[in-house]
């Protein structure tokens, strides 16, 4: 079946957790997987594919000498019939040929437009300490084509972490565009109780789809958002533009 682990290793992960609750799991793996028994364990790494450095820094992290800060590139589905290219046509293709029915969709645009609930959204990833964003300031650069938003960051808790503030961006209507897509992003390292005011900048063609031909700025009112993951908004401000 499409994501799961390969062998028995689902297997061995649920006997392991019924016979330690506080189990950890250390994935490495290329891509998404699902995940029947993470009810039953304490915590779940991604590892990715690393170098020869991952042993050091898995440990820095599972011990705690290092505030994990990487942030998902991909969805995590909570289960095979999520996502796209669930369908033979889709995946692998039929007569050599693959359909990309999810057009402009891709990754979790596609969760996003069908309404489906993944395991871990898009930019999901969870730190030892805990952040608090502030009210999101917009503005909009009519000569230099950009947009500058302002946000304060604050480590409300005891200890040093690393926070990755994410922007999505919603277009108008008249776009038809996706529900919201990913147009800036920060990380930031702040001591417990710091705070440090962030700025980002998106560039017009972010914004743009394309229409007639050519890439086009829409006018009309676009919903800027800070946020943890694509399923995690914090602020929000709306700006008119054109």
């Amino acid at each position: 079946m499409p994501f799961e682990l390969p062998g028995d290793q689902n297997q061995l992960i649920s006997a392991v957790a019924a016979a330690n609750p506080r189990t950890i799991v250390v994935l490495n793996t290329d891509g998404p997987v699902t995940t029947p028994w993470l009810d039953d364990v304490e915590a779940v790494i991604q590892a990715w594919y690393g170098g020869r450095g991952m042993g050091t820094a898995l440990a820095a992290v599972l011990f705690g000498d290092s505030d994990p800060s990487g942030r998902l590139p991909v969805t995590f589905p909570a289960d095979a019939t999520q996502g796209p290219g669930t369908t033979p046509a889709t995946y692998p293709g039929t007569n050599a040929t693959v359909s990309h029915d999810e057009g402009i969709a891709v990754g979790y645009r596609y969760y996003d437009a069908e309404g489906q609930q993944p395991r871990f959204p898009f930019g999901h990833g969870l730190s030892y300490t805990t952040f608090a964003h502030g009210s999101l300031e917009a503005a909009w650069d009519r000569t230099a084509k950009h947009v500058t938003l302002g946000v304060t960051v604050t480590n409300t808790g005891r200890r040093q972490g690393t926070d990755v503030v994410q922007v999505y961006a919603t277009l108008p209507a008249a776009a038809e565009a996706e529900p919201r897509r990913l147009v800036a992003f920060q990380k930031v390292t702040l001591p417990a109780a710091g705070s440090k005011r962030l700025t980002l900048t998106v560039p017009a063609q972010d914004l743009t789809v394309w229409k007639a031909g050519a890439w086009t700025l829409v006018p009309g009112s676009y919903t800027f958002a800070t946020a943890r993951s694509s399923r995690g908004l914090t602020a929000r401000r709306t700006l008119t533009i054109g």
